[in-house]
């Protein structure tokens, strides 16, 4: 009996500390952080900058069951806004759906006759996509705040809750998600999901 007391006690634990305090030298310095996306702000007089990192080590495939991947992650989004900084550390969850891919997409265009396309990937992705294209980018993602740290790595408090599943677009608004949805998947399969193709 107190053995099952003991093993439950430890799985709820385990499920309620926040992850361990984290420094931005800490983030910027370790392998096991990967940074895959950042931004600096153009707007004058404001200090407004960021970059998001995937801990390589929690990278982890949930689900498979081709064409549908579901993988796991843990990110980290250092954000500074002036003398605000911020370090976010959230679980994301990013579930793919190969058969809408970008190059699945193009192959079937192709193969209907209905379009010419330019085969560089980033031509296709910036120029020569039309709307429809993006319509059903193929990911979706869940979010969850876990916790939250100064650039020293003070506890801050957190916004408790998860995000609603919905879909990772590439545009100028979802680059950050679509560049962390595509590097979780690189990590595992070492292949962009742009270039997966399934007939």
């Amino acid at each position: 009996m107190l053995h099952r007391f003991l093993i439950t006690l430890g799985l709820m634990l385990a499920f309620t500390i926040p992850a361990q305090a984290i420094t931005i030298e800490e983030l910027t310095s370790q392998p096991q952080f990967k940074q895959v996306s950042q931004f600096v702000s153009d707007i004058p007089n404001v200090d407004e900058r960021g970059a998001s990192y995937i801990d390589v080590n929690t990278v982890k495939v949930i689900g498979f069951e081709p064409p549908i991947y579901t993988i796991k992650a843990t990110v980290y989004k250092a954000y500074q806004w002036n003398d605000e900084k911020v370090i976010t550390v959230k679980d994301m969850t990013f579930t793919y759906d190969s058969s809408n891919s970008a190059a699945s997409k193009i192959y079937r265009a192709q193969q209907q006759g209905t379009t010419k396309v330019n085969t560089d990937a980033d031509a296709n992705m910036d120029m020569n996509m039309n709307e429809d294209m993006w319509s059903n980018p193929g990911i979706m993602h869940d979010e969850e705040e876990i916790s939250r740290f100064g650039f020293d790595g003070t506890p801050r408090p957190i916004h408790r809750g998860a995000f609603a599943r919905r879909p990772v677009v590439k545009d100028s608004l979802n680059k950050e998600f679509y560049d962390i949805a595509d590097a979780v998947y690189y990590e595992v399969y070492k292949e962009h999901f742009d270039e997966v193709i399934v007939n």
